[in-house]
């Protein structure tokens, strides 16, 4: 059996891996419903460590990120800009006044060449002022990856994934559609009496020609629409960007927690004493956000 958590680290597998699978599931489903030896013999298990071994695993991975920034170019020209950015905005309402203005303050005091627009210039020269509110936000990313911070990792994945399957939506149709495909003629290839049926217009032999069909089989069809209604219904633009909002809110509210970080360390007092004491602080191990 593969560990796919030594091909992968945990942000790559949420983030990238899984959207892809996903977009395959109904195919590979529908495959073992309707050829269960695919599993059972040893043909399947020697296809799927080839497979890996050739590395299209990782080459699902790299065109799931391929096609999520692809979307991603898109939809930051339709929102105006990262979420994170534009909730520094004087102009947005995601974060009340005296927040905004807390984490401009935080910046002001703590990111180099950092000096925050003021409403009246902010609507003079948005670009310039988005600039600036990108610097920070920047710094901001820097100081907040790994394990310390696990609600950015876990937000930042959860965009990843959210933008990555959004991406890959066209591929995910088609493949619920080509597994149906495969169901359909699996279904008159097997079940010969099933088209009389139909054709007949009579309920009893239409049921009575489906008691004849695989539990399995049934219940891939039953995903395979399940999908399809999921890929149309769930997999928007706007459920793309709520992940965008959560990610923002939980890496800009590492500016009070940041803050009281360094106001506790930077008593002369304290400093002196952990100096003597010879107490060492260990950097955490870091991963880049994707965002």
């Amino acid at each position: 059996m593969i560990d796919v958590s030594k091909l992968f680290d945990s942000y790559s597998r949420q983030a990238r891996l899984f959207p892809g699978l996903l977009t395959l599931f109904p195919i590979i489903l529908t495959a073992i419903a309707w050829f269960p030896r695919l599993v059972t013999s040893s043909w399947g298990a020697t296809l799927v460590t080839i497979g890996t071994s050739c590395g299209l695993l990782y080459g699902l991975s790299v065109l799931s990120r391929s096609r999520g920034k692809n979307v991603e170019k898109r939809l930051l020209a339709e929102w105006g800009g990262w979420p994170t950015t534009l909730w520094l905005r004087h102009r947005d309402d995601n974060l009340p006044p005296p927040v905004r203005a807390r984490y401009h303050a935080f910046f002001a005091r703590n990111v180099p060449l950092f000096v925050a627009p003021t409403e009246q210039q902010e609507a003079a020269d948005p670009k310039a002022a988005d600039h600036v509110y990108a610097s920070a936000v920047k710094w901001l990313q820097e100081r907040c990856r790994g394990k310390a911070f696990p609600l950015v990792e876990k937000e930042n994945a959860e965009y990843g994934f959210r933008r990555n399957l959004r991406g890959l939506k066209p591929i995910g149709l088609a493949s619920c559609l080509i597994a149906l495909l495969i169901s359909a003629l699996a279904v008159i290839w097997r079940y010969e009496a099933l088209l009389p049926a139909i054709s007949s217009m009579s309920m009893k032999s239409i049921l009575a020609a489906l008691a004849g069909i695989k539990p399995a089989a049934i219940g891939a069809i039953c995903v395979d629409v399940a999908a399809i209604v999921g890929w149309i219904t769930v997999v928007r633009d706007d459920w793309v960007r709520d992940a965008g909002d959560q990610f923002a809110r939980a890496l800009l509210a590492n500016c009070d927690t940041l803050e009281s970080a360094s106001t506790t360390s930077s008593s002369p007092t304290r400093v002196a004493r952990r100096g003597r004491s010879g107490a060492a602080t260990q950097a955490p191990d870091r991963a880049a956000p994707d965002i």
